[in-house]
């Protein structure tokens, strides 16, 4: 048994792998985190580490040398009921995970699982041992605000924490949506359930059906075995839709069709699964507007949005913006082992900036400030490079103040001149992106599909000028 702590462990992990090398990994990223960790390789060992450590969350491999993960998780439950436990399965162990969660645990990670998706999963499962502290959404994760704007979202939130009524949150594109429906998960009378989180927009048309609710042996070539999906890892938890208007047309009936009847088919079967989940949905894009164009359907749009909440951009709430300052700091700290401040002036800065791409664009720059500060304060100087501040802290460079067409004095109307504007930002990102249209959205706030249409909107319109 090889027990690790950090400097200012609050909680300890549990990790169960027979894999030594992956425990140690593990354990190096938990504990950069704050965590302190105590590995075993084998059921026997993590039983005997249990009835002489105190343990706050359980990360355990399906299968282990003496016994199967679920077997151990029954052994566990016998001991100590109340601790949370996140299943590591390999690909195609799906269905177990499955079965894991109906006897306790409370996430499932597919190896091999990104760093980071598993320190998000941990901090998430960690606190549902102490629940009634997190009323207030500032004690949650990364749910950090002081500003009236925020607090009135919040406070409608709370309002609906213990309904099953589908939430959709809109807001531009890393606003921190992701971290909202997480919150929203966590204070419902379902926080002890799977949550179960998919990028709509990261996963290919032709596998978005398979994708949410599985498939059979056989359904399609490369179908070697039944799978489950994600709304059947969802099953009495919750599930976050992010991304929502990039689903496909013709999935979007069969989503419908899960909400109205609480049952879904696997591609490939003959018979319906009853299901039963709460959807959060999310979306950077103007649903409405995707309504009207017959692109998103109305009548998924209305079952989804029983609560409506637009979350702000940041240059909406900039008053929350020296916490948040702080609060990363403190975790950039905890993570890389050393202690930067900011200075006032810095800060201030910060505070004056836009912020396209909203917390985060600022958790970006603060990182990468951190790592290049050996040690000692972040000076407004500092900012200089990373933010493009003038002086007088105007986060616009002249030249492209210069770039803006000037108001037309023919038959040119608003409509026309604001395209105009709008093309000639989108170029400004793509330069500073060095055309990487991927790179360029994320400044922009959009999607990638959003800036490709625009590209081609513009195009068509230059080439309808040169006629």
């Amino acid at each position: 048994m090889e027990v690790g702590t950090s400097m200012s462990t609050l909680h300890t992990v549990l990790i169960i792998d027979d894999e030594e090398q992956l425990c140690r990994i593990i354990s190096h990223k938990l504990k950069k985190e704050g965590f302190g960790t105590i590995q075993v390789h084998n059921g026997h060992d993590a039983i005997q580490a249990l009835t002489s450590e105190t343990i706050d969350l359980i990360l355990v491999d399906y299968m282990l040398p003496d016994m199967t993960g679920i077997e151990l998780l029954l052994k566990i439950k016998e001991i100590k009921s109340d601790i949370p436990a996140i299943i590591l399965t390999a690909y195609g162990n799906v269905e177990n995970a499955v079965q894991a969660m109906k006897i306790g645990a409370v996430d499932y990670l597919c190896k091999p699982v990104e760093l980071k998706t598993l320190v998000d999963a941990v901090k998430l499962a960690i606190p549902k041992r102490g629940r009634k502290n997190l009323q207030d959404p500032t004690a949650f994760s990364d749910i950090v605000f002081t500003s009236c704007k925020m607090k009135e979202i919040f406070n409608v939130l709370q309002k609906v924490m213990e309904t099953d009524a589908n939430i959709l949150l809109l807001g531009e594109s890393g606003v921190g949506k992701t971290a909202v429906a997480r919150w929203i998960h966590h204070q419902s009378n379902r926080s002890d359930k799977p949550f179960v989180s998919i990028n709509c927009a990261a996963i290919p048309e032709s596998l978005m059906e398979s994708e949410l609710f599985g498939y059979r042996k056989g359904a399609f070539t490369g179908a070697l075995e039944t799978r489950g999906g994600k709304f059947a890892l969802a099953d009495k938890g919750s599930i976050f839709l992010d991304e929502i208007g990039e689903i496909p047309i013709n999935t979007q009936a069969k989503l419908l069709h899960v909400i109205e009847e609480k049952r879904f088919m696997k591609l490939g079967s003959t018979s319906y699964e009853s299901v039963d989940v709460r959807i959060i949905a999310a979306t950077n894009k103007e649903i409405q507007e995707l309504v009207k164009e017959k692109s998103f359907r109305e009548d998924l749009y209305y079952r989804l949005s029983v609560v409506e909440v637009v979350i702000p951009p940041l240059r909406e709430h900039v008053e929350d913006i020296p916490l948040l300052v702080q609060h990363y700091l403190h975790k950039l700290n905890n993570k890389y082992q050393k202690e930067i401040a900011i200075a006032k002036d810095a800060c201030e800065a910060l505070s004056s900036y836009p912020w396209p791409g909203n917390i985060r664009e600022l958790i970006n720059v603060l990182e990468r400030l951190h790592i290049l500060k050996r040690s000692g304060v972040i000076e407004k100087t500092d900012l200089v490079a990373h933010l493009n501040l003038k002086k007088n802290n105007s986060p616009v460079e002249p030249r492209e103040q210069q770039s803006l067409p000037i108001m037309p004095e023919g038959e040119e109307g608003l409509h026309q001149l604001l395209e105009k504007v709008e093309g000639t930002i989108i170029q400004q990102a793509l330069a500073k992106a060095g055309g990487n249209q991927t790179k360029a959205a994320e400044q922009l706030g959009i999607s990638r599909h959003t800036l490709i249409y625009k590209l081609k909107k513009q195009k068509e319109s230059a080439r309808k000028d040169s006629e």
